[in-house]
């Protein structure tokens, strides 16, 4: 019998080649999730990412996701920001501030606070790898559905063979509901058959075997799970997040706090706020009509 390679510490909840990606659709999603690769896995078949995704990069000017350092450095400066801004909320709240200011402030916390996701490499029955990325709640079914099959087969569910005494399993993630309504659920993959003698239906687990291409050419179709994001320092991540608050705190200048661009920004946000209230306020002030291109 093979021997499990699979580190038994990954399966405890708590514990730049173009990215072909498995997106979960609601329905059924069904994959084999492939085992631990990569220099640094360490017996994982997956990786935690913290990913934020509502800034622009002030390079292309375009959204992108942007991996949060507190996986690989411990901290992050999107948390640091929040935990001060969230304060400041409440404190606003206190004060009467009005609910249309509040709600600005809470859908640009919800809009930038990093998303954990569990990335595996997986393949789906025609045989195309790529990553998987499952929210928690569909990552730790996972996780205790292949503890169980540890238990019940003593072997390794990622493998890649499929023979009796050493296979992988295929697993169906499941998707319902959209928005803040979606739930996730997993399962083993299963078929039924009858029993010839009493003819009740009997399921098994599915065992069948991957794709020949995927089972001898692992390595090379494989994804190194730590490096499918770009990882920026805490110091670079922070600009990418000054250069988003600047540009928010023209029309919303509660964004700014001490040590992220309260004093950077501050007073320009205020000048650029009071610009149309002081012409507004000037007496007699002559019409001026600007038109593109004249000075």
């Amino acid at each position: 019998m093979a021997n499990i390679s699979i580190n038994m510490d990954s399966l405890s909840p708590k514990s730049f080649r173009k990215t072909t990606r498995h997106k979960i659709q609601n329905g059924n999603n069904i994959l084999r999730f492939l085992p631990p690769f990569g220099e640094e896995a360490n017996g994982y078949p997956y990786r935690k990412w913290n990913v934020v995704w509502g800034l622009i990069d002030p390079n292309s000017g375009r959204m992108r996701p942007f991996a949060s350092p507190s996986t690989y450095e411990g901290r992050c400066p999107v948390y640091d920001y929040l935990e001060i801004l969230k304060q400041k909320v409440e404190d606003l709240k206190a004060a009467g501030a009005s609910e249309e200011k509040l709600g600005e402030l809470n859908k640009f916390i919800s809009t930038i606070r990093p998303k954990s996701v569990y990335a595996y490499n997986a393949s789906d029955k025609s045989g195309i790898v790529g990553v998987v990325e499952l929210k928690s709640t569909a990552h730790k079914k996972v996780i205790s559905l292949m503890n169980q099959y540890i238990t019940d087969y003593n072997q390794d569910p990622t493998s890649l063979n499929s023979e009796p005494t050493d296979s992988g399993v295929w697993f169906n993630v499941l998707r319902e509901g959209e928005g803040f309504k979606t739930t996730y659920d997993a399962s083993k993959f299963q078929s039924a058959t009858k029993d010839p003698v009493t003819g009740v239906p009997v399921f098994q687990d599915d065992r069948s075997p991957l794709a020949a291409s995927v089972s001898e050419s692992f390595d090379s179709v494989a994804y190194d799970l730590n490096n499918i994001y770009q990882k920026l320092s805490y110091d670079d991540l922070k600009d990418v997040l000054l250069a988003n608050i600047e540009s928010v705190s023209a029309s919303l200048p509660e964004v700014l706090v001490p040590g992220f661009g309260a004093d950077e920004f501050a007073e320009k946000a205020l000048l650029a706020a009071e610009e149309p209230v002081l012409a507004s306020v000037q007496p007699n002030a002559p019409t001026v009509v600007a038109f593109p291109g004249v000075c």
